[in-house]
């Protein structure tokens, strides 16, 4: 056996006893005791560590988040009035504009768009006007707030949207100001036309010839472009080539003809009730299109039916076919002498029109212009009875130069005019002439002027007097009124030596009558008092003026 000698330490000399593992081979395990260890505490670190990122992986994902829910919110309220992130006016960012100023950056973009033309040396510049572009400005901000709908797709600026002017174009025209620009007058195509012409007042037509007209496919594609991308400036050469005049000239000149039959034309636009107009040729001739077709080589007239509904219901046309409401005032007696109506109105009374719409007077001026006949038409119209009114007559008579009226003094044959107490200029008269049963004398009493000619037949039993001048009626059948000059020339004697000689009427000199005439309105008062005198003699001395009987 072998002796196994075991040492014990010395107590001031004490250890700590380590056990490590024993292999099968007899060695202790003590490196592989120390690598769990180790393996143990690693792998707590890494389970440390990789905490601590998710914390800072959900710390950075939370804010993200609430910058984004930020984002959504105040950028929802912020551009609910304003253009969305991400659009554009062609190639010019609008986001953030309001209505005003997206307004106002279209009209900008309008004015510093630009294309130059050029061929065969020249050059011109052309505005979107000149291409025959026509923007609407308000149509196009309205395109430029609803580029994006919805609040996630409107707010995600990485969206972008390119808005182009909302706008119509005009091929015609913008060949035209290339030809005229680029084009020497000599050389270009000439189509021919017809036009009216104002000083003829007809229709006319100027016939064509061939020549240089402009390719339209780069033009047309210029102008293409400079709408979708406003406000730039591009450069676009034009390539010229032979051009033919397709229109031939008795295709023109029937056009011409159709359209010169039609201005001959009565048409009238009406209210329906007492107002008429009728429609000048020039005004026809602009409801008249005479239209080129380049394409089929072919010309037509046509009927503007825009140009018609313009004319009708224009302000010039309302205008004429309104009438305003006149309320009748009827003349009635001073109150304080019972207001009793005399038969007369101081002013007649007028039913208002108003023009409330074209009625159906376009479409019936276009169909009758389209087959070449004359015709009325109404527009539509709402009418205002007018209202009745009672008015006392003129009766302010106690004051100097007060209110008119006249006085018949019988017993000396005159008819003094007045003004209030103011006697304004006395005439001669013969009144009604004395008969058996005194059917003849004029009528005293108060009365009021209520019938006016200023020429009459005056007829009644056993007299006929045609053109008897100057007539104001104030009593049924009786008048102040001028002696027919072909009876007694302008100054008959009779009247001036004051016989009474009429049938119950003041006769008058045509000149003293006129000026009653004028003088005495409706409503003005005519007191006529005396006594006629019967001896059928002179009373006063003829003047060397005076002329006789020239009747039968």
């Amino acid at each position: 056996m072998t002796d196994v000698t075991t040492s014990f330490p010395r107590p001031d000399d004490e250890q700590t006893a380590v056990l490590r593992p024993v292999g099968f081979d007899g060695m202790p395990k003590m490196a592989a005791a120390d690598d769990a260890v180790k393996a143990g505490g690693h792998m707590a670190h890494a389970k440390r560590h990789g905490k601590a990122w998710i914390v800072v992986l959900a710390s950075v994902f939370a804010v993200i988040l609430a910058a984004f829910i930020a984002y959504f919110f105040v950028g929802r309220w912020y551009f609910q009035d304003k253009a969305a992130p991400g659009v554009y006016l062609g190639d010019v960012s609008v986001m953030g504009q309001t209505r005003d100023e997206l307004k106002d950056t279209v009209k900008q973009q309008l004015k510093t768009t630009t294309v130059t033309f050029t061929a065969d040396g020249k050059s011109a510049e052309a505005s979107l006007a000149d291409m025959g572009v026509t923007a609407d400005a308000d149509k196009t901000v309205d395109a430029l707030m609803n580029a994006k709908t919805g609040d996630f797709a409107k707010l995600n600026i990485l969206n972008q949207v390119h808005v182009p002017l909302s706008a119509t174009t005009n091929d015609t025209k913008a060949e035209q100001y290339v030809t005229d620009n680029l084009v020497d007058e000599s050389d270009r195509v000439k189509i021919t036309t017809v036009s009216y012409d104002k000083d003829a007042k007809q229709f006319v037509f100027d016939e064509g010839h061939d020549g240089k007209a402009p390719q339209m496919q780069a033009v047309t594609a210029a102008v293409k472009q400079a709408v979708a991308t406003p406000g730039t400036n591009t450069t676009v050469a034009v390539k010229l080539e032979s051009g033919t005049n397709p229109i031939d000239s008795a295709s023109a000149q029937q056009v011409a003809a159709d359209a010169n039959a039609r201005l001959g034309l009565n048409l009238t636009v009406d209210n329906g009730v007492n107002k008429s107009i009728t429609i000048p040729v020039e005004q026809i001739a602009k409801f008249l299109k005479p239209t080129t077709d380049l394409k089929t080589g072919t010309m037509s007239l046509i009927v503007d039916h825009d140009a018609i509904n313009a004319y009708v219901s224009s302000a010039a046309v309302t205008k004429e076919l309104t009438v305003e409401k006149v309320d009748r005032e009827v003349y009635i007696t001073p109150k304080s002498e019972g207001g009793v109506r005399i038969g007369a109105d101081k002013t007649l009374g007028v039913d208002g029109i108003k023009v409330t719409g074209v009625g159906d007077a376009p479409a019936k001026l276009a169909t009758a212009i389209e087959q070449n006949q004359s015709t009325d038409s109404t527009v539509a119209v709402t009418d205002s009875p007018y209202e009745v009114k009672e008015v006392e007559v003129p009766h302010n008579f106690d004051v100097a130069n007060g209110d008119k009226w006249v006085h018949v003094d019988l017993t000396n044959q005159t008819a003094t005019a007045y003004q209030g107490t103011t006697p304004v200029k006395t005439f001669l008269i013969a009144s009604g002439k004395p008969t058996a049963d005194g059917s003849m004398l004029s009528d005293t009493g108060t009365f009021y002027v209520y019938l006016k000619y200023e020429s009459q037949t005056m007829s009644g039993e056993g007299y006929n007097q045609p053109n008897t001048p100057w007539v104001s009626y104030y009593n049924g059948g009786e008048a102040l009124h001028g002696v027919p000059a072909y009876m007694w020339g302008e100054h008959p004697i009779y009247v001036q030596q004051g016989i009474p000689g009429s049938h119950g009427c003041i006769n008058m000199q045509v000149a003293d009558a006129k000026w009653m005439y004028d003088f005495a309105t409706i409503g003005t008062k005519v007191v006529v008092d005396g006594v006629t005198p019967t001896s059928g003699q002179a009373i006063r001395a003829a003047g060397a003026d005076a002329t006789g009987w020239r009747g039968n």
